[in-house]
């Protein structure tokens, strides 16, 4: 199954094992949870440090192709909301 979430912000847990594989679980605001599962503890952490980690900072749209039990099998960005540095900054500082 396919699915677009317009505004894909998830956290992300540290990698762990699962019956031989290691998981990560991506968790939006909503309380949805989607789980992504890698073959090495090396893979899970690529996919944290690169594309994952600009959707936790800023968000974004994305296609998920899910199966069963929330697994994501593939993540597409279609969109990636980054705002300007002074957005970020005054977001930081509260103004």
């Amino acid at each position: 199954m396919e699915i677009i979430v317009d505004n894909f912000k998830p956290k992300i847990t540290r990698p762990f094992k699962r019956k031989n594989e290691y998981w990560i679980k991506l968790i939006l605001s909503e309380g949805e949870e989607y789980i992504m599962k890698f073959k090495t503890p090396l893979e899970a952490e690529d996919a944290i440090y690169g594309m994952l980690d600009d959707l936790q900072v800023y968000g974004g749209k994305v296609r998920l192709k899910v199966r069963e039990g929330n697994v994501i099998e593939k993540i597409e960005v279609i969109e990636l909301y980054k705002p300007p540095a002074k957005e970020l900054v005054q977001e930081y500082f509260g103004g």
